[in-house]
């Protein structure tokens, strides 16, 4: 090992990742203070404590497919609910907590950092995974994964538009504050969760709130104004 490393060599959590006995179960996060300060043991403490988080996406990932295995549709519902999972966030766990292939990487500590990258190998088909199996690491990008893989471009394409987005919901701010537009919200996911071909996709959720929120104070400031405006003429009238 280099002399690079050796502010953070005697880490489990740093060696989990520099070295090769690699342990995915290693959860400590490196907090040596860095003795030679060089950008190559900054890297390697910043890198180690990042992967961290990559360790905790993967075993979240198994977990939610394990409960999706095990629990009831309402049950499991419940707990997405908690969780506060989107739809496609939801989808992307279960493709990645369910490939056996992906448990693999983990264990040998080259599964890619980017979920999105983790996704992308679930969608290969078994020659495909050979392929890339032995050459992909923890920075192992989406293009270089297509290439390993021999991705050709139909595939890609087919990938990309597995799922059509065709309705789109739209609410009356002026009809609505937040909370009434978080009941019909979970309204309408409610019904939607009988249909299992549906995949709800609610990332614009907050957003939408923020909006709702924001033009109902602008509302309220608009009448107190007015009101003020009332009681002055009220005055002047007196």
């Amino acid at each position: 090992m280099s002399n690079n490393m050796n502010a953070v060599v005697n880490s489990k959590a740093a060696q989990s990742i520099v070295a090769k006995n690699y342990d995915p179960m290693i959860s400590n996060l490196t907090t040596l203070e860095i003795k030679n300060k060089t950008v190559d043991n900054y890297y390697n403490q910043i890198k180690n404590n990042f992967y961290l988080g990559v360790k905790a996406h993967y075993i979240i990932a198994r977990d939610l497919y394990d409960a999706n295995q095990t629990l009831d549709k309402c049950d499991y519902q419940r707990l997405v609910g908690k969780c506060g999972f989107s739809g496609s966030t939801q989808r992307k766990y279960l493709a990645i907590g369910g490939d056996y292939r992906l448990f693999s990487l983990f264990t040998k500590g080259t599964l890619p950092m980017k979920w999105t990258n983790q996704y992308l190998l679930t969608q290969l088909t078994t020659e495909q995974f050979k392929k890339v199996e032995s050459k992909v690491d923890a920075e192992t990008s989406a293009s270089k994964i297509k290439e390993l893989a021999d991705m050709k471009k139909e595939q890609v394409k087919k990938i990309e538009n597995m799922l059509l987005t065709f309705l789109k919901i739209e609410i009356d701010k002026s009809q609505v504050n937040v909370a009434k537009f978080q009941s019909i919200l979970d309204k309408v996911k409610k019904g939607l969760s009988n249909i299992p071909e549906i995949t709800i996709v609610d990332d614009r959720v907050v957003d939408v709130e923020k909006r709702i929120s924001n033009y109902t104070q602008k509302i309220i400031a608009k009448n107190k104004k007015e009101m003020k405006k009332k009681e002055v003429k009220q005055k002047k009238v007196a």
